[in-house]
Formats: structure tokens, sequence, C-alpha cells
């Protein structure tokens, strides 16, 4: 993989190439724009979501309702009244349905006398289903201002009123209401769908539209001259406009008060009547719905909501799906990357702030303009934007102390070689000519007293320090690598094995070349990483055989340290073990790989496995000044 990624990076300058904090801030922006955009479109289509926004816009509007009411008491529809055919009338009268030639003769004498005071439209929203009564007909046809609300559906239903009715009524639309998936009836009934290709409209003054409401919307703007076209409330299909509740009270009269000669109808004039059932709620009560404002809800009192907020021209709006989404992903990338580069206090009172201040605006936003506003997508990509993001600065934050506390250790080491180098030109230059200087002394006692065996004995001590001298001289600096090369130096120290510990020592070299183009640095730890197994090889192996490999293979330098010892068992090193801590440091600093496995070759012994990847020149090395 490493190689794979060092082969992209040769394709850029190195001009291009970004260091430091400035790399961290753009690996942040990066990322954390990246993982917005990513929380954004696994939460966009979520249906859960969806589910939680609708409880959400019921919140919404129950929160606007508490604000309507404190501002102002609630008003009197001037546009609609309603007639309840509710249970007293049902009793009363005797009559369930308006299917048979009685009851619809009932309803053409409650027509009658509501047309006396002057309405504007009737709208009928009863079960007319199946029957056709003469004088019913004959009331429709002399007012021509009469709608119907057919039971059904749009998909070929045949349980329709007569078609004599339906020929002669000024307009009609199916009686339905879009119901959303939590129960809830907020959106306005109002689409657009094909004609009634079963049904002859060919004498029908207005021609068959979806939904009663649009239907009354239409012909009310036929008969004031004013009001709402079918044009203006031509929705897309991804924008939902929703009714705006208000609690506004609609004057309400039971249709068996209707019947009688002397009712008062005089908040019938110039309004749209509405008639429709008003039942007692009963269980599975097909007549009652639930509303953002309350539970089981008429119909007819929903349908007269939809009418008048689009008379009132008071349509709640919402976004279509296709700019949310934009906006979203924006929103999304946006926090994502301010997310991954501020602190966790900051970062915390940012998302708290963002999620407020976005309720707020939303609720703004819908009592003042009409506008629905999605909440819980973008909370749900706040949340989790703040939750990458907080993950992203934390895995940054880490990798960029690691990169400086690798840093300080090179450093570290850096100057303890040249504090090293220092210590042994200081020996090689003060410390060994003294001791010269007392072997030649000792040379002069000998020759003055030659009875006396102690000089000579003092020759003997002082070149064995001499010697030890040279060899702490080249531990603390290895000038080897200097004068005979770094391959050649590596075998040095697999020659002052065998000799010291009387062990078989084999050198490999893979490729013949001795120059890899790695820093002195690079070299100095490879070689102190090679002299360290070695020292483990003689000291604990009780190896016979010793076997150093060096290679070049594709982009990466390979070391290997081999013997046929007693073998290392991973599981008893211990943790202070200082040789192998040793190791593994030096290999971090110039990122190299090391391993202790057991070896091919051999039945028994260890390995050492040490690879570096020489393209990439992990490490620089850093002034000490």
């Amino acid at each position: 993989m490493r190689v794979a990624l060092a082969s992209i990076k040769r394709l850029f300058l190195p001009s291009m190439w970004i260091h430091g904090r400035d790399s961290l801030l753009f690996q942040r922006l990066f990322w954390g724009a990246l993982a917005g955009c990513v929380a954004t479109l696994l939460l966009a289509e979520s249906s859960v979501l969806e589910s939680m926004e609708l409880s959400m816009l019921e919140w919404r509007y129950r929160v606007s309702q508490k604000i309507y009411s404190a501002v102002q008491r609630p008003a009197e529809s001037r546009d609609i009244s309603i007639i309840d055919f509710d249970d007293l009338s049902q009793f009363d009268i005797g009559i369930a349905r308006f299917n048979d030639d009685h009851a619809q003769k009932v309803l053409a004498t409650a027509i009658e006398n509501i047309e006396k005071k002057g309405p504007a439209i009737i709208v009928i929203d009863l079960d007319l289903r199946g029957a056709a009564n003469a004088e019913l007909i004959s009331v429709i046809r002399k007012y021509n201002n009469v709608v119907i609300g057919l039971f059904g559906s749009l998909e070929g239903s045949t349980d329709l009123p007569s078609r004599t009715i339906m020929n002669n009524v000024r307009a009609y639309g199916y009686d339905e209401l879009i119901q959303e998936n939590n129960g809830l009836i907020c959106r306005l009934p109002v689409n657009y769908r094909d004609s009634l290709g079963d049904i002859d409209t060919s004498s029908i003054s207005a021609a068959p539209v979806p939904s009663l409401t649009e239907a009354v919307i239409n012909l009310h703007r036929q008969i004031k001259g004013v009001g709402p076209s079918t044009q203006i409330l031509n929705f897309q299909s991804d924008q939902p406009a929703y009714i705006n509740f208000r609690r506004i009270q609609y004057p309400s009269v039971s249709f068996r008060d209707v019947l009688e000669s002397d009712f008062d109808g005089s908040k019938f004039k110039d309004r749209i009547v509405m008639i429709g059932c008003s039942f007692t709620k009963r269980k599975e009560e097909p007549f009652k719905r639930r509303t953002p404002l309350e539970d089981n809800v008429p119909d007819v009192v929903m349908h007269a909501d939809a009418i008048q907020t689009l008379l009132d021209n008071q349509v709640i709006y919402s976004f279509p799906k296709n700019i949310a989404h934009h906006l979203l992903l924006l929103l999304g990338a946006a926090f994502g990357a301010v997310a991954s580069i501020l602190p966790l206090s900051t970062r915390t009172a940012t998302y708290l702030t963002s999620g407020m201040v976005l309720v707020g605006t939303a609720q703004i936003l819908f009592e003042g303009f009409h506008m629905a506003l999605p909440v819980v997508p973008p909370l749900a990509v706040l949340t989790l934007g703040f939750s990458l993001g907080t993950f992203i600065y934390l895995d940054t934050d880490l990798r960029q102390r690691n990169k400086e506390l690798a840093q300080a250790r090179e450093s570290m080491q850096v100057r303890a070689e040249e504090e090293r180098q220092r210590i042994a030109e200081d020996l090689h230059d003060e410390t060994l000519p003294a001791l010269s200087a007392v072997a030649r002394m000792a040379d002069k006692l000998s020759n003055d007293l030659d009875d006396n065996p102690v000089p000579r004995q003092m020759r003997e001590k002082l070149d064995q320090a001499v010697i030890e001298m040279r060899r702490v001289i080249n531990d603390l600096h290895p000038s080897v690598l200097e004068t005979m090369g770094f391959k050649s130096a590596l075998e040095n120290l697999l020659s002052i094995l065998t000799r010291d510990h009387e062990i078989e020592g084999n050198f490999l070299d893979g490729d013949g070349h001795d120059d890899y183009q790695i820093t002195n640095f690079t070299k100095l730890q490879l070689y102190r990483i090679v002299q360290e197994a070695l020292n483990n090889v003689g000291k604990h192996s009780k190896a016979s055989v010793v076997e150093l490999k060096i290679e070049k293979v594709e982009h990466q330098l390979m070391i290997a340290v081999t013997d046929n010892g007693r073998g290392i068992d991973p599981k008893l090193i211990r943790k202070d073990s200082h040789g192998l801590l040793n190791i593994r440091q030096r290999a971090q600093l110039i990122g190299a790989q090391v391993e202790w496995k057991k070896p091919v070759k051999f039945p028994s012994g260890t390995e050492l496995s040490l690879k570096i990847n020489m393209d990439e020149n992990p490490v620089k090395k850093v002034d000490a000044t």
C-alpha cells in the first residue's frame, strides 16, 4: 500500500506538498468536509428522519398556534360556513345516507332553504352514491352553484353518484385528504392528475378536477372574479404545500335546523356553505381525522381549513427536495469542515448554537413567512458531522502529536550522536595521547629497571586500556561509516562478532550497491540497529551460524539478521528489555518496519527483518541547533 501511495506521490511536484501545521489544517478541512457530505448522503433519504420531520412539523404547528392565540383571539371565517350532519340530525330526520329517493328529497329541501339566503357556493360532502332524485337534480340545475365531493379514489372507482347528478352540478372533486405515514393530515389536497376518462363531461360547465378543495377554489374564482386559480396551485410534486391551521371558527348550523322554515341563515350570504358529516367519535370512524392541532376532526372541517388557507393566500410552502438536498449537502460539508478544526469546547458550543439557531429560524419562517424549513435532517447532519468532526480532530491531533514526538526523539537522538561524537573526539585527541605518553614512560622505566617487572606490567595494562579506549571511541562514533562505506561497515560488524564469539558469519550482498540514496542519519540508525541485533546474537542466542543479508527490492531496502540459535519467544520478551526497545525506537525514527520471526533457513533461531521505503525519504536530519 505504501509503495502504491509513494508512486502516486511522485507524480506531484515537491512545491505542491504541504507540510507542518498547514498540512494538518488542510487534512482536517478536507476530511471534515468529506465526512459531512457522506453524512448528508446517508441521512438525506432516511424514512426515519422523514417521520421525525413530520413530528417536528406538528410541534411547529402547535407552537405557532400558541403564539397566534397569545397575540389575538381566534378569528371567525368570513368566507366559509358549515352545516353539520350530526348525530341529532341523523336521529331526528331518520336518515343515515343520502343515496335513496327520500333522503335526496330532504337534501333538496335543505339546499332550497340555503339558497334563499344567497350563498356563493354550496358544497355537498355527503354520501350521494347510486341515486338520482329528480327534485334534487332540479334544485341543483336551478341554482348552478353546487359542488359535490365524490367518495372513493381516482383509480377508476365505479362507486360514484348518479351520472345525472354529476352532469348537473357546477363542479365536483374527490373528497380525499392526504394522510402521512404517521396518520397526520396537514398537506393540501391539491394534486394535478388525469381527468376522469369514464365520465361524460361534455355537459359539465367545470371540468372535473382531482380534489374537492381545488373544485371549490376554481368555482369561487369564476363566481367572485377574484381568488387563486389552478395555475397558482400547480405545486411541484417534490414540494409539499401545507394547510395553515389556525383554529379558525366557522359559523355552523345543524342540518336538522336548516330544514326549519325559520332558521337563521344570515351568515350564509356570499359564503361557501359546506354540508358534511360531523358525528360523535366512534370506533374506526371514517369521518374523523388527525390534524397537527387536534384529533378526530371531521373531513368537512379540514376541507374548510384547506379552502380558507388558499383564499387567504397563506399556504405553507416547503423547499423542493432537490434544492433541500443541495443545501443539506452544502451544510454537511461546511459543518463537517468547521467541526474538524475547532477545539472541543468551541465545537460543542458551535453545534448547540447552530441547532438552536436552526430551530428558531425554522419557527420564525413558519410563523412569519409560511415556510416549512426542514429541521430534522439538518440536525441529524449536524450531529453526525459533530461526531465525525470530533473523531477527525482527535485523530489528526494524535497523529500530529506523534509526529512532533517523533521529531523530538529524532532531535534528541541527533544531539546524542553529536555528543557521542564530541566525547569520542575528546577521547581520541586527549585521552589516547595521554595513555600513549604514559606507555612510553613505562617503556623508559622498563629500560632503567631491568630487574623490576612492574614497568612491563604497566605497559601491558596500558596497551589493553588503549585497545579498550579505541573500541569505546568506535562505539561512540562509528567512523567506519565514513571511511569504509555503509555496506562495508555492516560487514565489519559481522566480522567483529565472528572474531569475538567464534561464530560462523555469512554476509550476503543482494545487489552489489553501496549508495542507497538515504541520509547519513538513516544510515547511522540502521547501523545501530544491526549492531544491537548482532550483540544480542553474541550474548543470548548461543548460535553457531549468523547471516547478515542486505538487498534492495523494488523501492525498499531490506536487511535481515538470521541466526540458528535457541530462538526468541515474543511472549517472554520483557517490557523493560532495553535492547529490543532501542531497536524499535530507532526503526520508528526512520520509518522502518522491524519484525522478529522464526527463520526459514534454519530449524531454530531468530530472524530480525528490517524494511525501509527509500522513495519516501522518511526522515530528514533535524538541525541540532
